[in-house]
């Protein structure tokens, strides 16, 4: 009772910091720490856990990997590149089209901080249709998750293709209708918020192609690397940071410029935000002893298992660790013993619902940072969506019950 108490006060805590308009790096930091005092961290093993956290890699390494990024995305915009291939796109297509095109492509490969290699894109789209920030907002957070219920690249389908000792295949034949049902939330509350109003399209011809090819190619390049070499994202986007400074003949000035240290320090202080979070979470173990209250009351097993995935995701922000912390103590409902599929949709739906809202989800943050966006106004386009994907999944499992 007392884990759950706990829960539900930081919870509350989170609300209303991020209702008072603190800023959310700061707002994750001090749930964090009320989290950490509330279970009875001493002040010694809180300064023990801060070290740690600061010198994990892999703390280190999504920092870098998101000031590398943020850093490539800025200079294509110096470069013009971002504004020609909008200008060769809004040529040939609408931007009810490729606004979201942008963050589904990027979107299907899992790089931690990818929400922002699409948000220039959507920025730099979103300017000839006059679409408000919050909107550019849910576009490029909402369609870039499309592919993660059913993508065999993303960590979380790998580590729960290990833990249920089944194929990917076999966990995608039953997550399948996730994608769908996100794609037709989108296409009903997002795509008609992008306005159509002032674009003059021309017919396509070998010269628009050519510049758009050009416009793609340092991005393009980067996502090759990253997919097809196999190289390290950070890597990557140096080699993309060089080909833009070349090609873009940029200069001195240019790179000064490219470099908003302010917004790059909110940025790392966000990353290390929901680490510290994260690693707080696991350590307190505050997972088993909400899991362990909720037998003893015997609650209905589908409500545990949508719920203890939906209060991971909610603190860790990530599907990795959802995957990593609620399926291991959920496999007597997941496995009956062999794999329950309405008992996995329901544990999946349950993490995946509350990654769609949390502020720790590292991708909803940096896009509310990134546009500048106001949270409310997200939340209620994003609501709209999550409701949306709740309601069709619900209405799934029904039919799902006569075929399992």
């Amino acid at each position: 009772m007392k884990d759950l108490i706990i829960l539900f006060s930081v919870l509350i805590l989170l609300g209303v910091l991020v209702k008072l308009k603190i800023d959310i790096g700061v707002t994750i930091l001090l749930s964090a720490l009320a989290f950490a005092i509330l279970k009875g961290f001493s002040l010694a093993r809180i300064i023990k856990s801060f070290y740690y956290v600061s010198i994990s890699w892999e703390t280190i390494k999504i920092i870098l990997i998101v000031l590398v990024i943020t850093y490539f995305a800025e200079l294509l915009k110096e470069a013009n590149f971002l504004s020609e291939m909008v200008k060769s796109f809004s040529a040939i297509s609408s931007p009810r089209f490729f606004l979201p095109f942008f963050a589904f492509i990027i979107g299907a490969l899992p790089m931690p901080g990818g929400a922002l290699v699409s948000a220039p894109l959507v920025e730099e789209g979103g300017k000839s249709s006059n679409t408000a920030p919050e909107e550019k907002t849910a576009i490029n957070f909402w369609f870039r998750h499309i592919w993660e219920p059913v993508s065999p690249l993303y960590p979380d389908m790998i580590l729960a293709s290990s833990i249920l000792s089944v194929s990917i295949l076999h966990i995608i034949a039953i997550q399948w209708p996730l994608p769908l049902f996100m794609f037709f939330s989108g296409l009903i509350f997002l795509i008609p918020s992008i306005s159509n109003k002032n674009i003059k399209r021309r017919k396509g011809n070998i010269q628009i192609y050519q510049e758009l090819t050009l416009s793609v190619m340092p991005i393009a390049i980067v996502l090759l690397l990253i997919l097809i070499f196999r190289m390290s994202i950070i890597v990557a986007g140096l080699i993309g940071i060089g080909y833009t400074i070349v090609f873009g003949k940029l200069k001195l000035k240019n790179l000064v410029k490219a470099f908003r240290w302010k917004f790059l320090l909110k940025l790392a202080v966000l990353m290390f935000s929901i680490f510290y979070l994260k690693y707080i979470v696991i350590q307190s173990n505050i997972i088993n002893g909400v899991y362990t209250y909720l037998n003893v009351l015997n609650v209905p097993a589908f409500l545990i298992l949508f719920f203890l995935p939906f209060v991971v995701s909610l603190m860790t922000g990530a599907a990795a660790a959802t995957v990593g912390v609620s399926y291991p103590l959920l496999l007597p409902l997941l496995k009956t013993p062999q794999l329950n599929a309405i008992h996995l949709f329901i544990a999946f739906l349950g993490g995946w619902t509350a990654l769609m809202l949390t502020p720790t989800h590292l991708c909803l943050s940096l896009s509310i940072e990134y546009f500048n966006a106001k949270i409310a106004k997200v939340y209620q386009l994003i609501m709209k969506n999550v409701l949306f994907l709740l309601l069709a999944s619900v209405l799934w499992i029904i039919i799902m019950q006569r075929f399992y």
